[in-house]
């Protein structure tokens, strides 16, 4: 019931996509051009290409184990007492995903749109609406999000039209003038931005396929698809603020589409953190389902009552969220969960394969 029926590759596509992208196309290249500067989108390309490796691990883990999702057959790995451990601190972690993908927007939305709005009650909405798709079945929150990504495509038309407007062709180059090493510095607060696609942990046994190499196919397509939608900010961005003004704006995007005038839509800023708002929320109904599953597999027997799961969970989201308000305790716990990121997304995977291999066979099989 929790599944219902296997997803579709399309809807897998969109579930990646729409996981990764979600407050940082606000932020890019902020961060990503402390040492670079202009060459950031040099750092965005690299930090998508590291996400493509980590995808690749996911994958070869997965092919591994291609009949159980990774709450189980962590178990069979490491055993019992260390899987249930390792459970319950991915499960922290994707509610930790959910709660600060939820105050990070709330922020924006508290200092550019709804400036009179408690900030309750920004969180609150966007809480419980990530609440209720989360408590359904993987099937129907794939289903929800292919819709979402209609509303993904128009913001992707707005980001691109602002893109036309006044910029300096000289804040691009000349290229590569930071030197490599910055470069690579920058690219690792880049990686961090396309957290997302280690979903496939989780859903790999739950994707209709031909055969298990089109799963790899169609994750390497959306990483790919999101690196260019990131350098395509970055180069927007770049080219309409110097290195000086890049360092001060946390959200160089909105002022872009402030500044940018459009005679049949006024307030192009205020339209597309609305729209916008949409796609955030799939990043976080997303973790709050992966963390409910997670969470499913610490008891001795797998807890079925996934909604009560999900609600519990989201309701301990929402009492954490209200605590949020503060933007330095937001920045704080950012830096705190870009460095849990690296260990749940890319180290625990790459151990867990080599343990795999180590052992010297597949699980998973009926």
């Amino acid at each position: 019931m929790i599944h219902l029926n296997k997803i579709s590759m399309v809807q897998l596509f969109c579930l990646v996509i729409l996981t990764q992208v979600g407050v940082h196309i606000l932020t890019i290249p902020s961060e990503e051009s402390r040492h670079s500067g202009h060459d950031a989108w040099m750092s965005v390309l690299v930090g998508g290409v590291i996400a493509q490796l980590v995808i690749m691990i996911i994958y070869w883990l997965g092919t591994r184990h291609p009949h159980l999702p990774m709450p189980q057959y962590i178990i069979s790995l490491v055993g019992k007492p260390i899987g249930i451990v390792l459970n319950l601190i991915i499960a922290v972690y994707c509610l930790e995903s959910s709660l600060l993908v939820v105050v990070s927007y709330a922020d924006v939305i508290n200092r550019w749109v709804l400036y009179a709005t408690p900030w309750i009650v920004q969180v609150g909405l966007l809480t419980a609406i990530a609440g209720y798709v989360a408590s359904s079945t993987l099937r129907s929150i794939a289903a929800v999000t292919q819709i979402v990504m209609v509303m993904f495509l128009f913001c992707f038309v707005i980001i691109f039209i602002s893109g036309l407007g006044k910029g300096e062709i000289l804040h691009i180059f000349p290229i590569g003038s930071h030197g490599f090493g910055a470069i690579m510095k920058d690219s690792l607060p880049a990686f961090w931005a396309y957290a997302g696609y280690e979903l496939l942990l989780y859903v790999f046994p739950y994707v209709k396929r031909k055969n298990k190499r089109s799963i790899l196919f169609i994750m390497s397509a959306a990483n790919g698809f999101t690196t260019l939608f990131y350098v395509l900010i970055s180069i927007i961005v770049t080219f309409s603020f110097s290195e000086n003004q890049l360092k001060a704006i946390p959200e160089p995007m909105i002022f872009i589409l402030r500044q940018f005038h459009w005679p049949v839509l006024q307030n192009l800023d205020i339209v597309f953190i609305t729209v916008w708002l949409s796609v955030t929320t799939v990043t976080v109904y997303v973790y709050l389902f992966l963390s409910a599953r997670y969470l499913a597999f610490v008891h001795i027997q797998e807890i079925r009552n996934h909604s009560f799961l999900v609600w519990i969970l989201a309701i301990l989201c929402f009492a954490a969220a209200i605590w949020g308000a503060d933007r330095q305790r937001i920045l704080q716990f950012s830096a705190y969960h870009n460095t849990a990121s690296i260990l749940i997304v890319a180290v625990l995977p790459a151990m867990l394969l080599l343990i795999s291999l180590a052992r010297g066979r597949r699980a998973g099989f009926g």
